[in-house]
């Protein structure tokens, strides 16, 4: 994938933000003004989103921390983490996509509080995971790319 890009990856991190937005709008619409089209943009959006984003952290950024900072231990048991949290990630992400799916499909059976959590409780992780990776993440990446962006 090429050298590092801070730019590309802070542009990942807002458009994940953007979609936990939109995400809270369909959980808040829950169960009567269901926008079934947000559901289904939604469904088609997370899982790209959230592959494109890991991939390029565990293929292009993660590696880049390891050969620099390969003696710090808190580093690499970060990335470690990080990489666990993107499996459990795409795994959510998944069974969310089939949920959104079927509210867009107007499926009548769809239980509205279970959605409701799922919903709740990955754009909460999500953000979580990007407010962590902004705040531990990216000064590493400032650091060993010698800038800062905006």
């Amino acid at each position: 994938m090429g050298a590092p890009s801070l730019d590309w990856w802070k542009r990942a991190h807002e458009e994940q933000l953007r979609l936990c937005t939109e995400l809270e709008h369909i959980a808040d619409s829950l169960p009567a003004s269901i926008n079934r089209q947000k559901c289904i943009y939604a469904a088609k959006t997370i899982g790209p989103l959230i592959k494109a984003t890991h991939s390029y952290e565990e293929d292009v950024l993660f590696p880049a921390v390891e050969s620099q900072k390969a003696n710090s231990p808190d580093v690499l048991k970060t990335l470690s983490r990080l990489r666990f949290e993107h499996f459990e990630d795409e795994c959510f992400a998944e069974e969310l996509t089939e949920r959104l799916l079927l509210l867009g499909a107007g499926d009548k059976d769809v239980n509205m509080e279970a959605t409701g959590y799922m919903l709740r409780g990955f754009f909460e992780a999500l953000k979580r995971h990007v407010a962590f990776e902004r705040e531990h993440l990216v000064p590493v990446m400032e650091g060993l790319l010698g800038k800062k962006t905006g």
